[in-house]
């Protein structure tokens, strides 16, 4: 199945949390938590297993204390 114009979006973004993630030296144990997610969600959405809910994805940026419209920006 050919990966649409939303797939890769999300995918950018979910790659920018990550980095921000990693930068911070935060943990997905960590990020899960202060976003109030399972782990393992984050794992599978780290991974590409799953694509987020946009609330999922806020939640991930306020966890990692990052403005989630500075990220929309960075990826224009």
């Amino acid at each position: 199945m050919k990966e649409t114009i939303a797939d890769q979006l999300t995918r950018k973004i979910i790659l920018k949390l990550r980095d921000i993630r990693v930068e911070k030296g935060l943990s997905m144990t960590e990020v899960a938590s202060r976003a109030g997610l399972d782990q393992v969600a984050v794992s599978r959405l780290e991974k590409g297993e799953r694509s987020p809910m946009l609330r999922t994805a806020i939640s991930i940026a306020n966890a990692l204390e990052v403005s989630f419209s500075d990220i929309i920006k960075e990826l224009e």
